[in-house]
């Protein structure tokens, strides 16, 4: 069980799309928060070169892709430089540098996220994030933390929603939540009704009961689903609720994965719209 955070991990791209500076910033903040280490995964695309010697010989297509690959080789050292000037020498842990092709490929960064407490993804409205987010979560096991453009300077996490449905995947979510639970002023439980069926406030009542004994007080809470999937329905509670983090839990098939809470698909990947807590 995950107690504390000391060792977090920031996934980063450089070219063509870049992390943003807000994505630094508050991954820096997190880790000021909890006195963690912050470490970065620089995922930089190289492109390899073509075989078709005619298709070289018409459109120089070697020569363009080897420009391409020098530009990025300069965004990947701009962004490392960013990152050691941000954070410093004290807090700072390692650089990580992962060679990905024209898409990026998550597998060497989920595997060295793998020994640390936490990875962080900054997310933006690209495939790119999108991907390294889901492998990540299913891949490392161990929590990701989405993270879109934060409503204000700084990541302030004070006021906590916890989907929860008594399940396997809920649970894992759960107890990754306890450090951030612990630096909370609020921290609610959600149960999406109507979305499965379940005793709603006998599972709520329970979880409720295993956080107090964390010193943790949290309130209950259930939501109708009106149609959504439970991950819509929760991230639309978070939203108007003004929750700055959403837990949950997420389960994966051999062949499609989803993220669950009741049957909820995609919608946190294609719009975490607050800050989202996974484990797997």
């Amino acid at each position: 069980m995950m107690t504390e955070i000391r060792d977090i991990l920031l996934f980063m791209v450089s070219y063509p799309y870049r992390t943003p500076g807000w994505g630094l910033d508050a991954s820096l903040s997190l880790a000021e928060r909890f006195d963690a280490r912050l470490s970065g995964v620089v995922c930089q695309t190289h492109i390899p070169a073509v075989g078709n010697w005619l298709a070289d010989k018409l459109v120089h297509a070697n020569a363009l892709i080897a420009g391409e690959n020098v530009r990025s080789r300069a965004a990947t050292t701009d962004l490392l430089n960013e990152f050691a000037a941000l954070v410093g020498k004290e807090r700072r842990g390692e650089q990580f540098l992962v060679e990905c092709g024209p898409l990026v490929n998550p597998m060497e960064p989920a595997r060295i996220a793998r020994t640390h407490d936490l990875t962080v993804v900054p997310v933006e409205t690209n495939v790119e994030f999108q991907v390294a987010a889901e492998a990540l979560v299913f891949d490392s096991g161990r929590p990701v933390l989405l993270l879109p453009r934060p409503r204000s300077e700084g990541l302030a996490i004070q006021d906590i929603i916890i989907g929860w449905d008594g399940s396997r995947a809920a649970a894992r979510g759960l107890t990754a939540s306890l450090p951030f639970c612990r630096a909370a002023s609020s921290v609610r439980l959600v149960a999406i009704s109507g979305d499965k069926p379940f005793a709603a406030q006998h599972v709520l009542e329970e979880a409720q009961r295993h956080l107090a004994l964390h010193d943790i007080a949290a309130r209950l809470e259930e939501v109708e689903a009106t149609g959504r999937d439970a991950g819509k329905a929760l991230l639309d509670h978070g939203s108007s609720s003004g929750a700055d983090l959403l837990v949950m839990g997420a389960y994966g098939h051999s062949k499609t994965r989803e993220f669950v809470l009741g049957g909820a698909t995609r919608s946190v990947l294609d719009d975490p719209q607050l800050p989202v807590l996974l484990a797997h």
